[in-house]
């Protein structure tokens, strides 16, 4: 860790370390969504961090629950920030279909270069059937969006 020390009173400035963790932001989602569409479509599950630093680096890690009516079809996802596309993954395949709930986890290392209020949010489609995001019919669903500013 690097420190700066200025002026007559002490610590005015405090540099973290390079990969160093500086904040850490959760959102939680629960709320069922059932979507046929085959264009990408929000999920509902979001979350927004505002960097210290342009250099900073943001992970994002999502944990899904997903199924999807019809087994054996492409399900896709993908995280945007803002409205750019950081990261797409569109081979999910679920074993069984009708209300299987998988949880499904993905990261992404983003660099933003921005110091203002960023939003990243879970994007879903399907190629057939209906894709399902928080189905209930297996318990109490849980997604979540966990954003860690790491010091570039």
């Amino acid at each position: 860790m690097t420190t700066t020390i200025t002026g007559a009173t002490g610590i005015d400035n405090i540099k973290a370390a390079t990969g160093a963790v500086l904040q850490v932001i959760q959102s939680v989602n629960t709320t069922y969504l059932q979507s046929t569409s085959t264009s990408f479509v929000d999920s509902g599950l979001t979350g927004t961090i505002t960097p210290s630093s342009t250099t900073s680096k943001i992970l994002v890690m999502i944990s899904a629950g997903l199924g999807n009516t019809t087994q054996s079809t492409n399900n896709n996802i993908q995280i945007v920030r803002g409205s750019t596309t950081v990261y797409t993954n569109s081979r999910i395949m679920f074993s069984s279909a009708g209300h299987a709930h998988n949880m499904q986890s993905f990261q992404y290392l983003d660099s933003p270069s921005s110091t203002a209020a960023i939003t990243y949010k879970l994007q879903l489609k399907i190629d057939a059937g209906a894709i399902r995001f928080n189905d209930s019919s297996g318990g109490t669903p849980t997604s979540t969006i966990t954003l860690m500013e790491i010091a570039g």
